[in-house]
């Protein structure tokens, strides 16, 4: 067998466990603000009463009390929903629309406060000028606290509020706001750059904690993840199936006559078909929300939740396709083994359990290997 066929599924398995990670981190730093969210309204709330009343006397109260409404209506939702989704673990396939629906409010929330710069004009007073751009500023000061648990959120909050208090402080005559407009472009890169700072440093400890996790549960030999990952994994899509109503498939599988190949070539030849076939796994596992896993010595598996016969043939075609492949690459004194596989759909109750559906997808790989090997054999359980 070619060399690289047996860095390949290592290679794969990385890549996508790197990206898993990835994702995983994303959620955790998600997390860590809207589990802060109330801070988020209350300093919200507080730098805008502040603001309404020192401009009070001088700028419309119809426009200060329009604004101030809005800003604490906006925050005050931002509010409810992050602490609705900070009570149970982001999921990872939702990670991307929950950190656009945050980065989105967030931005309005800048919008906002930055409008205030225009609104909010007053030529020929200059103490209340210098008092809103104090409050602008003292806003995007006590924001690195929190926004920088995210990588773009302090950035996007901060933007549209020191450009427009830059632009008109820049408009108006007078030393002090001259010099307030020359300290804003420094000013703000210094908070960035210590936003970037705590950024980096919750990052890399979100993502030791996350591999350190991981590699509890991935298979060393093959790097895809193993029993232990695979319990865990049936039983999470066990209780989404009782609450989705969705079927859930289990394919499990061994390699055909596995103990004859290391007996008769030695177990570094065994140790490549392994990885080589948790390669196979690992791609017919195609979507997210699909597990692949070794789960004993040369047994396999693939959870595929809300997948049903169709889908089945399908990824088992896939597995096949492959393997036929990499049979066809393998140039040694042996073929590349066939598979056998077991599977079993059933709809997720209350009534039955995880252990029954394994019981049935590992009695249908025996039914498969009495027939012949090399084919598959499966169920329903109604």
């Amino acid at each position: 067998m070619k060399s690289s066929r047996g860095d390949q599924p290592t290679s794969d398995a990385e890549e996508r466990a790197s990206e898993d990670i990835d994702l995983r981190a994303r959620a955790e730093h998600l997390r860590a603000v809207l589990r802060n969210s109330w801070i988020v309204f209350l300093g919200n709330a507080s730098g805008g009463a502040a603001l309404a009343s020192g401009l009070w006397p001088v700028a419309s109260r119809a426009r200060i009390t329009v604004w101030l409404a809005v800003l604490i209506l906006l925050n005050l939702t931002r509010w409810l929903i992050g602490r609705q989704l900070a009570r149970k673990p982001l999921e990872v396939t939702e990670v991307r629309r929950h950190e656009g629906l945050f980065l989105l409010g967030t931005l309005a929330s800048g919008l906002i406060w930055g409008s205030a710069a225009l609104l909010f004009n007053m030529p020929g007073q200059p103490d209340h000028s210098m008092f809103l751009a104090l409050v602008l500023v003292a806003m995007t000061a006590a924001s690195p606290a929190l926004l920088s648990f995210h990588r773009y959120a302090y950035l996007i909050f901060c933007t549209p509020v020191l450009v427009p208090l830059a632009l008109r402080l820049g408009l108006e005559q007078g030393s002090p706001h001259t010099v307030v407009t020359l300290a804003i472009p420094i000013y703000y890169s210094l908070l960035f750059i210590l936003s970037r700072q705590i950024y980096q440093f919750t990052h890399e400890a979100i993502v030791t904690s996350l591999t350190r996790q991981r590699d509890a549960l991935v298979d060393q030999l093959t790097a895809i993840p193993n029993r232990r990952a695979f319990e865990e994994f049936l039983e999470r899509e066990w209780v989404r199936g009782i609450r989705s109503g969705r079927p859930l498939t289990l394919i499990v599988s061994d390699i055909d006559g596995f103990k004859t190949y290391n007996d008769q070539y030695g177990h570094a030849v065994g140790d490549a078909i392994l990885r080589s076939v948790a390669s196979l796994f690992l791609r017919a596992a195609r979507r997210r929300t699909d597990l692949a896993a070794r789960i004993g010595g040369d047994e396999f598996a693939i959870i595929a939740p809300e997948t049903e016969r169709m889908g089945v043939s399908r990824i088992l075609a896939g597995i096949e396709r492959n393997r036929a492949q990499l049979a066809r690459g393998t140039f040694e004194a042996w073929e590349f083994p066939t598979l056998s596989f077991g599977f079993c759909t059933v709809q997720p109750s209350d009534a039955g359990s995880v252990f029954e559906l394994f019981e049935a997808a590992d009695a249908a790989l025996y039914q498969a290997k009495l027939g012949g090997r090399n084919r598959a054999s499966g169920c329903v359980i109604q």
